[in-house]
């Protein structure tokens, strides 16, 4: 009896600890596997090229105190990291993210500009600080902070803090231009544009030209899985070099060493969370913002000088990835999707870092569901009639047809509630994103590009599956 209870213990043990679908069970695509693609790359950007569409905004970093659990402004600078996207986008209210930022007209309270991001309550402690960047306003402002509460869910004010542009310094960075490195990997077909930066983490001096051959990969791997609105996205690639390697996760105790790589990241052992050996955040989001900063952007995304399997993705925050691992697409794919706002499928490996509040009565993740309106699910316009809500599994045939079936958001109280489209999606193990999911990034991307007032509506079903 005790020999079968210390196996039994033994396999429990292995379950929580697994991150997500191991290696050999998600999706592998051939050209993961014996990769030796070369890329012809472009020159070197000028600093004047980066610069020439680069706009001036606010960036607004907010510390999140872990002894009282409540937030405190930090620092208002002004930098040079803005598009043309992001003055179009800030206009709106965005009903996704656990944390929204936004800047009020101190005369009549009119709301000017909006920034959300971060899934869930156990994004603030992963994190540390929070950072939200606006266009710049022409009169003295209140910043006001707005948080998911940690228990019940519900979104609340947390912070006010009133900032005069005219005071506000112009960001002073121990890095230059002159230290990176910037080229474009492919341009946007069809404008308006969104720029997708592909910054290099831990190379060091030597992994120059790798990160020049793994960076193009990213852009080959989406235009591969026909990812939604492509054509709109404008890749670039970021190199500095780092003096760490990533490594492998250690606890390295405290205060928490800053990482001297180029973006600081490592894995977050300060918030031990239960799987937080396959997730990197910044040591310091000082220097990760001011990194990523030093050029302009929308959606940052990190390859990181490893050949691990492991994989981050949170809401508006960064994507970061193993550049030579085995399963390179499958990790791009899913955590690309998760910086999107979408949630796990997949039904093991210990509670999610895309956790939302155990209160929460309905998560905004577009892509599960707590049921609590069945007659009016989320997807409700992709599922067929006479299939019933909630799925039973026995209705998924391979491909269909879309339901909402019990599963979903990995192994995360409260347990049982949460359901999903169906069983074939990127967002779980499969080879790329199912209708609901590409449905939720195009609207997601329509949004960010000024196109769409709301970041997501199954209402409109003419962009579906573009």
């Amino acid at each position: 009896m005790l020999k079968h209870t210390i196996i039994l213990f033994i396999a429990m043990i292995t379950i929580i600890c697994d991150p997500y679908p191991k290696e050999g069970k998600v999706y592998k695509n051939p050209k993961d596997l014996q990769d030796n693609t070369t890329f012809a790359l472009a020159p070197l950007m000028t600093e004047q090229q980066v610069f020439s569409e680069a706009q001036q905004v606010i960036r607004v970093e907010v510390e999140w105190l872990s002894t009282t659990d409540t937030f405190r402004f930090a620092y208002a600078v002004i930098e040079n990291s803005g598009t043309a996207a992001l003055s179009k986008r800030t206009k709106n209210l965005d009903t996704f993210g656990s944390y929204r930022g936004q800047l009020v007209d101190t005369n009549n309270n009119a709301i000017l500009y909006y920034n959300s991001l971060g899934t869930g309550q156990q994004y603030r402690k992963l994190s540390r600080s929070l950072t939200f960047r606006f266009p710049i306003p022409q009169d003295v402002v209140e910043f006001q902070m707005i948080a998911e509460n940690p228990q019940t869910g519900i979104m609340e004010h947390v912070l006010t803090q009133k900032i005069d542009p005219q005071t506000i310094p112009v960001v002073k960075n121990s890095m230059t231009f002159n230290d990176i490195e910037v080229r474009v990997l492919q341009q946007a077909t069809k404008l308006p544009k969104l720029i997708v930066n592909v910054y290099a983490e831990g190379y060091d001096t030597s992994g120059k030209n790798s990160f020049w051959q793994d960076a193009p990969k990213v852009v080959d791997r989406l235009r591969s899985k026909n990812f939604p609105m492509f054509e709109h996205l404008e890749f670039r690639g970021v190199f500095a070099v780092s003096q760490q390697k990533l490594g492998s996760a250690k606890k390295l105790g405290f205060p928490i060493p800053e990482r001297d790589s180029f973006l600081g990241l490592y894995y977050p052992y300060w918030d031990d969370f239960g799987r937080w050996y396959h997730v990197i955040y910044p040591t310091r989001e000082k220097r990760f913002r001011q990194n990523i900063g030093l050029v302009p952007y929308d959606y940052p995304i990190v390859l990181v000088d490893s050949s691990s399997y492991w994989g981050v993705g949170n809401f508006k925050e960064h994507t970061a990835i193993p550049a030579r691992s085995s399963s390179f697409t499958y990790l791009l794919m899913h955590e690309f999707g998760h910086y999107f706002g979408l949630n796990e499928e997949y039904d093991s490996g210990g509670k999610t870092e895309l956790a939302f509040a155990p209160g929460i009565r309905e998560p905004w993740s577009p892509n599960i569901t707590f049921l609590n309106n069945k007659q009016n699910v989320k997807w409700k316009q992709f599922t067929t009639k006479g299939v019933p809500i909630p799925t039973p599994k026995s209705y998924w045939t391979g491909s269909g047809p879309y339901g909402a079936y019990r599963g979903g958001y990995a192994q995360t109280p409260p347990f049982g509630k949460s359901y999903k489209p169906g069983f074939g999606c990127i967002m779980n193990s499969g080879s790329n994103f199912c209708d609901i999911c590409r449905f939720s990034i195009t609207q997601r991307i329509r949004f960010d590009l000024g196109l769409e007032t709301k970041p997501f509506s199954f209402n409109n079903t003419q962009q579906c599956c573009k």
